[in-house]
């Protein structure tokens, strides 16, 4: 009898245990997010979607919540080596925001990501393009959009985020996916930092404004200055020029449709339409001498066949970081003078 109840307590602890399982080290799945790096998963529409997620370990959560960047990994790329090569979660460390790196979806789900023989991509709206392939997220149709949705909406429930500096940034693929997302959720984007991506939405408005910046190479091979044949070998397609992405979008947001340059030097050139009466302003950085790689300052300037040559002149996430603390959403008193 005692062995028998001994048994039962051993079941009922057990069964405790397991519905306690987390789906991050920090903590267990609806726990708050502990300070510093997370693992996080939900399940969105079938699929067990994953995330990194980083919390400043050197300050506490500012009044408002933490301002959240999610910066979102190229064709091929995941969360792991967006994190390596941008330095977005050692300037959220240092400046005091939250970083969340999610991946995309691989072409054969269930089976180990890689950049060659099974690469993740966001479903970012292009139907012809270099991430348009058989298994894409695009040719799947993947829910990107409400999977990124889903995932603020998590953490917002686990940790304190301020509703008012929500970004999102990516390069490549993931640029595509940032413009597609602000695009469709303008409500709860303020700014979008796009790298060497297309803006491939045809139709729509935007709501609530959005700003954006623009970062591309006057050498990148896929996002050419000067649109027509893009890319690199048998692997290639026609892309408008790289400049119409900033100019739609600064007409979505009603700003006067040439820009103005703000910065012509050496190292870069830079455009800015705007700022509006509520600061909104779009704004275009060409990195000279730079190809289809992420800018950073710590890069051995190389030269690649495949993605073009790669200087060390800016760094994209600085650069960004700098126009996103500029561009909160607007407060309801603010908006609505």
């Amino acid at each position: 009898m005692r062995l028998l109840q001994t048994l039962s307590i051993l079941l009922v602890l057990l069964s405790t245990l397991g519905s306690c399982r987390s789906d991050s080290p920090g903590g267990p799945a609806g726990a708050n997010l502990r300070p510093g790096k997370s693992e996080l998963a939900i399940e969105f529409e079938g699929r067990r979607r994953t995330a990194v997620v980083f919390i400043p370990t050197l300050v506490a959560a500012p009044e408002d919540g933490w301002p959240l960047v999610l910066m979102l990994h190229g064709a091929g790329g995941s969360a792991r080596n967006v994190i390596e090569a941008t330095g977005w979660a050692d300037l959220g460390e240092h400046e005091g925001f939250v970083t969340v790196f999610p991946n995309g979806t691989p072409s054969y789900e269930g089976r180990k990501e890689s950049f060659l023989r099974n690469p993740q991509s966001w479903n970012s709206g292009e139907h012809s393009t270099f991430a348009a392939r058989a298994r894409s997220a695009i040719a799947k149709k993947v829910n990107d959009v409400g999977f990124l949705n889903a995932l603020i909406d998590t953490l917002g429930r686990r940790t304190t985020i301020d509703r008012r500096r929500i970004f999102v940034a990516g390069h490549s693929n993931g640029a595509s996916m940032a413009y597609r997302f602000g695009f469709e959720r303008s409500s709860l984007v303020a700014a979008v930092g796009a790298v060497a991506g297309h803006f491939m939405m045809t139709e729509g408005a935007l709501p609530s404004p959005v700003s954006l910046i623009q970062i591309v190479g006057d050498q990148d091979p896929y996002t050419p200055l000067g649109g027509g044949e893009a890319g690199v070998g048998r692997h290639k397609m026609v892309v408008a020029p790289a400049l119409e992405a900033p100019t739609r979008w600064a007409k979505l947001l009603g700003l006067a449709p040439e820009p103005r340059i703000i910065r012509d030097d050496e190292k870069v050139k830079e455009y800015e339409w705007g700022p509006s009466e509520q600061d909104e302003e779009v704004r275009s950085v060409i990195v000279k001498g730079q190809g289809h790689n992420y800018p950073r300052r710590s890069v051995v300037r190389v030269s690649s066949i495949v993605m073009g040559p790669s200087v060390n002149s800016i760094s994209a996430t600085e650069t960004i970081w700098d126009f996103f603390k500029s561009h909160p959403k607007p407060s309801q008193e603010e908006a609505s003078e």
